[in-house]
């Protein structure tokens, strides 16, 4: 992580569902419905109603409902956070990593942009593959057939497209300047 910025006035403003359009209003409720509050990269993608409605499903799959352990799912988070400077994604999700029982080596070794080697075989499959897609190369045999054996097809899948997801989060958070969270 870079550390503390400060966002460019205005980048991100509030949601101000009083002066929403009756489409913006429906999906900002969509989503916060059971959650009680807006996540972040919403106030981003409600500009485009369309890509939020379709991305609300989407997220609340890779949050919890994917094959990934917690731990894996954070493995993957943090390496797309790393890989386009998403400095917000990676403070939040170390938290996560840290709730989730990620060991605190492997949380520093990503953030860092330094091979991770968890002990767990699962983990290491995922870590080996994330580190690998962020090169400009193809993965070498030897892991894409690690993390298949691992995880499976629809393992790595998940794996990709929970990747994909959270470097879009990553870009939003890094384009609008979010300020990281406090502690």
């Amino acid at each position: 992580m870079t550390g503390p910025r400060t966002p460019a006035p205005g980048r991100l403003p509030p949601v101000d569902e009083a002066h929403l359009d009756d489409e913006r209003r429906a999906v900002i409720q969509q989503v916060a419905a059971g959650r009680g509050r807006i996540p972040t990269p919403y106030r981003v993608w409600v500009a485009s109603p369309a890509l939020a409605r379709r991305l609300h499903p989407l997220g609340q799959y890779l949050a919890g409902l994917t094959s990934l352990t917690k731990p894996e799912a954070e493995i993957v988070i943090l390496s797309a956070a790393r890989r386009w400077g998403g400095d917000y994604v990676l403070a939040v999700h170390a938290r996560e990593a840290d709730d989730a029982g990620l060991d605190a080596s492997v949380v520093a070794a990503i953030a860092a942009g330094h091979a991770a080697e968890p002990a767990d075989p699962r983990q290491r499959a995922v870590a080996d593959m994330m580190a690998a897609l962020g090169s400009d190369s193809t993965p070498p045999d030897g892991i894409f057939d690690a993390a298949v054996a691992m995880l499976g097809h629809g393992g790595v899948a998940e794996a990709l497209a929970l990747a994909g997801y959270f470097t879009a989060v990553a870009l939003a958070m890094k384009m609008y300047a979010v300020p990281l969270p406090a502690e």
